[in-house]
């Protein structure tokens, strides 16, 4: 074949020098990409503390009204406990055409099952701490239908109404 040059060996030496420098550019790029922030990071440095913001959660006034009791009567208040208590009267609906058996099945459900809207609390509970919940007050409107119509007749296995508040 062809005799073998002295060139043919530099350009295997320049050839391993530039794939060499190409790697090491590629590591160099790959770190600095890596430190740079991303939007988000931007964003979140530049906003202010959070302490600083408001707090617009759904449980602000949950929290406030419990800071307000607990600073009223110095005690300490369980708010699953707040949110599980019994009612006697479910704000906004006219129990008044029930006879006595029919009212207690309606609070017994009503003080027992809970609210889908996220707030923890009975559906007695809800409607006594949000009348603007459309969840509590449509289930309760369905529970005062049905309890009305005879479709609810026992409370078996229910929760019973606690013997301090009868």
């Amino acid at each position: 074949m062809f005799p073998r040059s002295r060139q043919d060996g530099r350009v295997h030496i320049i050839a391993l020098a530039v794939l060499g420098l190409f790697i090491l550019g590629l590591a160099a790029w790959y770190v600095s990409w890596r430190r740079t922030p991303t939007a988000a990071q931007v964003s979140s440095a530049s906003a202010p503390p959070v302490a600083a913001m408001p707090d617009t959660s759904s449980d602000a006034p949950i929290d406030q009204a419990l800071g307000a009791a607990r600073r009223a009567t110095g005690a300490t208040i369980d708010s699953t406990a707040y949110k599980n208590r019994w009612l006697d009267e479910v704000r906004g609906m006219d129990l008044g055409g029930l006879p006595g058996r029919q009212k207690e099945l309606f609070l017994r459900y009503a003080n027992a099952q809970h609210c889908t809207c996220g707030c923890g609390y009975t559906l007695a509970g809800c409607k006594a701490s949000d009348m603007s919940c459309e969840i509590s007050g449509g289930r309760l409107e369905a529970l005062l239908d049905s309890v009305r119509t005879g479709r609810i007749t026992s409370a078996r296995g229910v929760r019973a109404r606690p013997k301090s508040s009868g």
